[in-house]
Parts: structure tokens; C-alpha cells; sequence
């Protein structure tokens, strides 16, 4: 019997333990980070709870989705509205900036960069990129993609065409049009940071969009899948499909610090850096060591314990300091109960990474306790 108690007080004192060190190394994250969904920001009302919650619960940096399949919740001459604010004049990204200021939050916008579309059915904005531009789409064959065709498919079978349809990040007219969209912003509002997401190929075998195949031949000579001669200094097709995303971070990031010396230029990364550059085409310890981002931002979304700890070692093994210093690991909290996210949180901490995000700000407005568990790791 007095075993059994002195187990019990032992793991008793070891929890408190744990939650006494969580609390102290959470105060040294220089970022606490929030993601906050495009569906939370179509109102005055939506967005003051938003930037209640978040002062309130001690965040400090909020990434407020303001492109989502390739529309706006802000003022564009470029893309069309949200079909959520079709009926508004309504600036979401204009009046979240101002508002926030008396909270003392920083506000990036994020931006799903190359995913496009994942509804079945099509866009209801007719200047919509989906129904003008079929050419620009990704694929994992070398043919254009049709439309109707896949539509018909995704109907009968949602994963029919996986998570949607991407623009291709190979497609010289793809690039020029982001580029302009980030220049469009950045002149219109002042912002703390931009934050891009889904900034990577679809996933493994996608990149095949015919007009950026070309490029590819007329640059290499080589044709992907086929066996080939080594030439010395001509990429291969993974190399190509790889720089087209960081060539497109390169400008980006000239044109933001151009524009906005100050802005943070942060993006959203697979959390494992070995399948990130094979699968997803996302080299980005390159483009920490580049200076194209300030921060990367590793979804490091698993609910499992040891695949977290081991994509933080990855990090850890395979990157200085300096870069880990930027690094502000991503967290999910849809997959899991608050104490095993909260034990994450003191996994980041006590692996001396910059900070946390949280995935995202949807799980706490629909669960409050969730948020107030999460707040004692973090206060």
C-alpha cells in the first residue's frame, strides 16, 4: 500500500514538475503565434473576438489567411472577392490591421499561394483564375488539364484529384501573376509580416504542367523519366521543380523588403526537412540560408509524441543555430487533447527554437476550455 502511494506522489511531483518548466520556458518564446482561418475575419464582430482571444491568451503574432483559393479578403484589382464577402464592401485585412494596434498584435497576411481550388463545385466568381486560366493548373501528367472532366470525377470521388488543384509553380505566366498579387498588397498595406503557405507542389510526381516542361527541355535537354546522359551542371527535373519555388521566393522576398523593410517574410513548411525538398519541392533551409524568408514555419502538426521529437531533431542536426534561431514551430491543436499539445510546446521550448504557432484559432472558438488549458504552457 505505501508503495502504491509513494508512485502515486512521485508521478504527482513529476507532473507539476513538468508543468512548472512548461510555463517558465514558454515566457523565453520570443513568438506565439495563432493561425487564424479565412472564415473567422468576414466581419467587425468576427475579427474583434479574434483580436480579444488573442490579446487576452497571450499571443503576440497572428497569421490571418487573407488569400484562400485564390481569391481576397481584401481589396484587389487583381482577384476576385471572397464568395463570403460578395455581398459587402468590407476590407477584413484593412480593418484587422487597425484594430489591432490597441492589443499590440502583430498581424501577418497569409497567403495560400499555389492552391487554387479544392471545392467540387466550380468558382462562382467569374474572373476567378480556375475558369480563365486552365493553362496555369499543375498536373501529374504533361497535358493540360481538363476541368469538366475532373470535376465529374471529384463528385463521385473527393480525393479523385487529391487536395485540388494547385497553379503550377514551373509556369512563367503562374509566377508573374503571384508576383503581382504580393506587390498589390504590399503597397496597400502596411503589415508586420506576409505568410506564405501551400507554397509547394501538390506532392510527389505533380510539377508536370506542359508549358513548364518546356522551359525545363529548352534548359536541360533532358526528359523527365527517362534515362539520360549525366551532363555536368544541367538540373535535374527535381532541381528545376525545386528552384522554380525558390526563384519565385527570391523575388518576392526583394520586392516585400522593397516595399517594407520591416516586414517579416515567414513561410509554411513540411516539418520534416528531407521529405519537404523530395516530396514538395520546399528546399527551405535554402531559403533561410538565402535570406528569401525570416522565419520558417514547420507544421509540425502530428499528434505522436516521437515523430514530433523526431522532426525537431532533423531540424536540430541539420541546421546552425542561427537558422533554428528563425525557426517557430507549428503545432496542431484539431488532433489532439491540450496536455499533449501542451506537451509539444515544452518539446519546442526546451529544444531552444524562436517560438510556437497554433493551428489554429478554429479549435478554440469552438472549444473554450481547450484554449484555457492551452493559455497555462503559455502565460
Amino acid at each position: 500500500m505505501n508503495l502504491k502511494k509513494n508512485i502515486f506522489r512521485r508521478a504527482t511531483i513529476v507532473a507539476l514538475l513538468f508543468l512548472s518548466t512548461t510555463k517558465i520556458n514558454a515566457q523565453n518564446f520570443d513568438v506565439r503565434a495563432l493561425w487564424v482561418v479565412r472564415d473567422h475575419i468576414t466581419s467587425k464582430e468576427k475579427i474583434d473576438k479574434v483580436l480579444e482571444f488573442a490579446s487576452a491568451n497571450n499571443y503576440n503574432h497572428l497569421f490571418i489567411q487573407v488569400r484562400g483559393r485564390g481569391d481576397a479578403y481584401y481589396t484587389s484589382r487583381l482577384v476576385p472577392r471572397s464568395h463570403l464577402l460578395l455581398n459587402t464592401d468590407f476590407d477584413p485585412l484593412e480593418y484587422v490591421i487597425k484594430e489591432s494596434k490597441q492589443y499590440n498584435l502583430k498581424i501577418h497576411a497569409w497567403l495560400n499561394v499555389y492552391y487554387l481550388w479544392s471545392s467540387t463545385n466550380l468558382p462562382k466568381q467569374k474572373e476567378h483564375a480556375l475558369l480563365n486560366h486552365p493553362g496555369w493548373l499543375d498536373s501529374n501528367k504533361p497535358d493540360l488539364i481538363n476541368i469538366s472532366d475532373v470535376m465529374e470525377k471529384v463528385k463521385k470521388d473527393r480525393k479523385a484529384n487529391g487536395e485540388g488543384f494547385y497553379l503550377s509553380p514551373t509556369h512563367p505566366e503562374v509566377d508573374a501573376h503571384l508576383q503581382n498579387i504580393i506587390t498589390e498588397i504590399i503597397q496597400n498595406y502596411s503589415l508586420d509580416g506576409i505568410h506564405f503557405d501551400y507554397i509547394r507542389y501538390h506532392d510527389l510526381g505533380w510539377g508536370m504542367n506542359p508549358t513548364g516542361l518546356k522551359f525545363f527541355l529548352n534548359y536541360s535537354g533532358n526528359i523527365p523519366g527517362l534515362p539520360s546522359l549525366k551532363v555536368q551542371e544541367k538540373p535535374s527535373f527535381a532541381d528545376f521543380k525545386r528552384t522554380a519555388i525558390t526563384a519565385f521566393l527570391s523575388k518576392a522576398s526583394m520586392r516585400i523588403k522593397a516595399y517594407q523593410p520591416k516586414c517579416i517574410i515567414s513561410a509554411a513548411v513540411k516539418p520534416n526537412l528531407f521529405n519537404a525538398r523530395n516530396t514538395f519541392g520546399q528546399e527551405w533551409d535554402i531559403w533561410l540560408a538565402g535570406g528569401y524568408i525570416d522565419w520558417a514555419v514547420p507544421m509540425n502538426y502530428t499528434s505522436n509524441d516521437k515523430s514530433f521529437q523526431k522532426n525537431l531533431q532533423i531540424m536540430k542536426e541539420n541546421l546552425p543555430q542561427k537558422y533554428i534561431d528563425r525557426i517557430i514551430v507549428g503545432i496542431g491543436a484539431y488532433n489532439q487533447d491540450p496536455r499533449s499539445a501542451g506537451k509539444k510546446i515544452y518539446q519546442v521550448a526546451k529544444n531552444q527554437f524562436s517560438g510556437i504557432s497554433i493551428f489554429s484559432y478554429t479549435v478554440f472558438k469552438e472549444k473554450p476550455i481547450y484554449a484555457k488549458k492551452i493559455y497555462e504552457y503559455i502565460k
